[in-house]
């Protein structure tokens, strides 16, 4: 019985498809709007930095520097793609 049921899933086994790797995905393409709305969004954040009532200094401080950072990476593109001055 066990060597029945052993067989059976190694058929099943053999009969799949071997597995694929995985292709990265394309860098994203930004555009202008994609700056607009980055660009809002940091000052967004830093609109609620600045209306914190509490004593933490840190408070809001990972949510700006994201913002930040996905500002920064849509600027190099479009500069490197000749759309940003």
């Amino acid at each position: 019985m066990a060597k029945q049921l052993k067989a059976a899933i190694l058929a099943r086994r053999a009969a799949k498809a071997p597995r694929k790797k995985r292709t990265r995905p394309k860098p994203r393409q930004y555009t202008i709007a994609d700056w607009e709305r980055a660009r809002d969004r940091v000052a967004a954040a830093e609109r609620r930095i600045d209306n914190d009532r509490t004593n933490n200094p840190n408070w809001g401080r990972a949510g700006l520097e994201r913002a930040q950072l996905e500002l920064s990476v849509i600027m190099s593109q479009l500069r490197l793609r000749g759309l940003l001055e």
